[in-house]
């Protein structure tokens, strides 16, 4: 017989008995739509932290922070920061606060770079207009704070270098601000008092009247957005001058040209920095996307296997089915094998007969349940935001490949599972199986 009397026959014995195969077939949509969905999943993980990174600036910003505690300590040279790394206890980081001027040595001396942007914030602060009043954080910086962290003015417009260099009592304020302290009030040109307790003034608090020259594009409130709409923004010299009273910031946020570049900038930094503070640089904490992403991929991953190596399990399970059920279709067939095989039918036709019904019934299960698996992982994916990690918005991410394996998976598995019944039906010879009742 040829290929297509194969299917044909194989097909036709199936449908003698739908209710068994309808079962088998479920066995598999069960299995492959437990995969797909795992996978799915797992590669959401990755997905959702890039979105997120794009949310917050993009996948070519490195931030550079100085962490109180470093195995470094500050030291002066690299050979003692060799040495102080290799003591098993941490040491109180002595190296240079970074400070403003930093961005700006930074923006003309590293190469590979498009912005640095200069970093600080104070939470506890009170925004209040015309007797309304808001608890919300203070977030200073230098321009280009917009670009650096992908959060623009919904209206009005962005403080400038100038005004930095002013120290100009100016400021950006969060759509939850607009909301709740202007109650839908255009804000642009309105003055707000920002305040905030001092356990050392003679006053016992701040308190600065700050022009609104703009409201920032609302964020949400999940992931790292969460609070970002509370928030106001003002120059990093205002916070200096009219607060602080110090130089120093919290970080700096450098955007490279490419992720190509991000090496060579970080290790222009480090020498920058380095040269300034008169320490080897290495004593600053260097951030990148790319890390984040790769850790993110890690987790996928790992994700995946766990949850793969489940759903594994049920595809074992499914194969298991369909070795049974065609082992009962070769008991059941028996007078049947035999009588073809005393009309002609040769080893080969009835091997590539039963393994055939056993690749279409998996074949069917396969591309049913890779379908299902679609909306079993949206589904999954809404679980886990709804109940494990509330306003994630995990994505369920399936892919044509993912797909294409899955079908292949299950093909084979009726390969493999049904090689069994398919030689036991071949090896029975037409005496054999023309006696049995």
């Amino acid at each position: 017989m040829n290929l297509l009397e194969c299917v044909i026959l194989g097909i036709a014995s199936l449908r003698r008995n739908p209710l068994r195969s309808c079962l088998t077939i479920l066995g598999i949509i069960v299995g492959v739509g437990s995969v797909v969905s795992m996978v799915s999943v797992g590669d959401g993980s990755s997905a959702m932290v890039l979105r997120e990174i794009e949310r917050t600036g993009g996948t070519k910003i490195i931030e550079i922070v100085r962490d109180e505690w470093d195995k470094q300590a500050g030291t002066l040279s690299r050979a003692a920061g060799q040495a102080v790394r290799g003591k098993s206890r941490w040491q109180r980081n002595r190296a240079e606060h970074l400070e403003t001027d930093d961005a700006y040595a930074l923006q003309d001396n590293v190469r590979g770079i498009v912005n640095v942007v200069a970093e600080d914030d104070m939470p506890g602060w009170s925004v209040s207009y015309a007797g309304r009043s808001k608890q919300s954080r203070i977030v200073a910086s230098t321009a280009g704070y917009d670009r650096s962290h992908n959060w623009y003015p919904a209206s009005g417009r962005f403080f400038t270098a100038e005004e930095v260099e002013a120290a100009s009592t100016v400021t950006l304020i969060g759509s939850k601000i607009m909301e709740e302290v202007f109650l839908g009030e255009d804000p642009v040109g309105k003055e707000i008092k920002a305040s905030r307790q001092s356990s050392w003034r003679r006053s016992g608090r701040y308190d600065v009247r700050l022009k609104v020259i703009g409201v920032m594009e609302e964020k949400g409130d999940a992931m790292d957005t969460s609070g970002w709409d509370d928030r106001f923004i003002i120059p990093i010299t205002t916070l200096q001058q009219r607060f602080k009273g110090r130089q120093d910031i919290e970080r700096l946020r450098i955007e490279a040209v490419d992720i190509d570049t991000i090496p060579l900038a970080i290790a222009d930094a480090k020498r920058v920095l380095g040269r300034i503070h008169n320490n080897t640089g290495e004593e600053y904490n260097y951030w990148t996307a790319t890390e984040e992403l790769a850790t993110a991929n890690k987790v996928g991953i790992v994700m995946k296997l766990l949850m793969g190596g489940i759903a594994g399990i049920a595809l074992l399970v499914a194969g298991i089915g369909v070795m049974n059920i065609m082992l009962v279709s070769v008991t059941d067939r028996t007078r049947e094998i035999g009588l073809r095989k005393a009309l002609g039918a040769t080893r080969s036709d009835i091997l590539a007969q039963f393994l055939i019904e056993a690749s279409v019934l998996t074949l069917a299960g396969g591309i049913l349940g890779a379908i299902a698996g679609i909306f079993m992982g949206q589904g999954t994916a809404a679980l886990i935001s709804k109940f494990v990690w509330e306003g994630s918005d995990w994505p369920s991410v399936v892919s044509f490949g993912t797909m294409l394996i899955a079908l292949l998976v299950s093909v084979a598995i009726g390969v493999f599972f049904g090689l069994y019944p398919a030689n036991k039906a071949a090896k029975l010879t037409p005496v054999e199986a023309l006696r049995s009742e």
